[in-house]
């Protein structure tokens, strides 16, 4: 078992999610291995389910800080996305599929204490050559000019 099945697998059970959970939507089911992962500050798991353009941009920043340092120390891709401010206490208790297409989807996300997260999700197609025909994964918007911008769509309140 591969471990970014193994990891999404974890963060579904440690939601303590009744049997019925597992006839979410991939999406819906993506998003709450992304919160989870992220209430847990499991970085690692994180990534596993941001989009490739999101991962790209935290490979290049960790270049780009690796350059700044003079290359004495490899800023390693995880170590670019902080996860700050997130109350560990909290779970998700409701996960809601707004809308979805063939390549976009928004799932509402609803903590054990009332805050409502949105998450906007893009269908990735498999690399070629590989199986299957691809997944679902958290669309991050690009940072601007801090750490704080990447951390804020993260939970958002609304």
């Amino acid at each position: 078992m591969s471990s970014l099945a193994l990891s999404l697998i974890l963060a579904a059970a440690t939601l303590g999610a009744p049997a019925c959970k597992s006839q979410e939507s991939e999406p819906v089911a993506v998003a709450r291995a992304f919160a989870n992962a992220a209430r847990r500050s499991d970085v690692n798991a994180m990534m596993a389910v941001l989009e490739r353009p999101a991962v790209e941009r935290l490979e290049l920043a960790a270049e780009q800080a690796s350059d700044q340092v003079g290359g004495r120390r490899n800023i390693e891709t995880s170590e670019m996305l902080q996860i700050v401010g997130v109350d560990r206490t909290e779970a998700v208790s409701h996960a809601e599929l707004i809308d979805q297409s063939e390549s976009l989807a928004h799932v509402e996300l609803t903590t054990t204490s009332g805050r409502t997260v949105h998450l906007e999700l893009v269908f990735e197609a498999a690399p070629e050559g590989s199986e299957g025909a691809g997944e679902w994964k958290v669309r991050l918007p690009p940072a601007k000019a801090s750490a704080a911008d990447l951390e804020a769509p993260l939970l958002p309140p609304t």
